[in-house]
């Protein structure tokens, strides 16, 4: 692995398991096994990793929800696997919540990252929208919009609301209306 991959690797794992706040320079550079020099040779600053790990969550959201399209025979079908995937991976990481909606909280305050964020959500939505749309032709242009966005809702609400409770009948709820849009 080329050294701007393993700071990269580094700096998500790290994002991920840590937080942006909480994790330094020093760190991501010791868990690489690399230089302050050689960090700067790819990247400006922290910042840049940071934007770097926006546009790398927003492009696993996107293959994510297309290899489950791929899969799926119906939208009712693509939400079933959307959600189980969902569930899967709340178990298996140790911050919960979805890793844009966590992220970008925790940035929120930042300005540098804005246009970042703003772009990893707009990746999320376009996707649902190529998802929605290839069940549901008849949908298009503002109504096409308006519920890809609604469906990112429901999924950042039950998603935010499981974290916090644990309690499997949200993401039950989520599911039920997700599913609930198309009928």
């Amino acid at each position: 692995m080329k050294i701007k991959e393993k700071i990269l690797d580094s700096s998500f794992s790290l994002f991920r398991d840590k937080g942006y706040q909480a994790t330094g320079i020093s760190e991501i550079l010791q868990n690489a096994s690399a230089y302050k020099k050689t960090l700067y040779d790819h990247f400006e600053s922290k910042d840049d990793l940071g934007n770097e790990y926006l546009n790398h969550l927003a492009v696993q959201q996107n293959l994510v929800m297309l290899k489950m399209l791929d899969r799926s025979d119906s939208i009712s079908d693509f939400i079933d696997k959307w959600v189980s995937f969902i569930v899967r991976e709340q178990r298996n990481n140790s911050r919960k919540d979805c890793p844009i909606a966590l992220f970008s909280g925790e940035i929120s305050h930042l300005s540098q990252f804005d246009t970042a964020r703003t772009n990893a959500i707009r990746k999320v939505i376009e996707t649902i929208k190529v998802c929605v749309g290839k069940f549901d032709r008849n949908r298009k242009g503002e109504k096409l919009d308006s519920i890809s966005l609604q469906l990112y809702l429901l999924y950042l609400g039950g998603l935010r609301l499981f974290s916090l409770t644990k309690d499997r009948k949200v993401i039950e709820l989520m599911k039920s209306q997700m599913k609930d849009l198309f009928l």
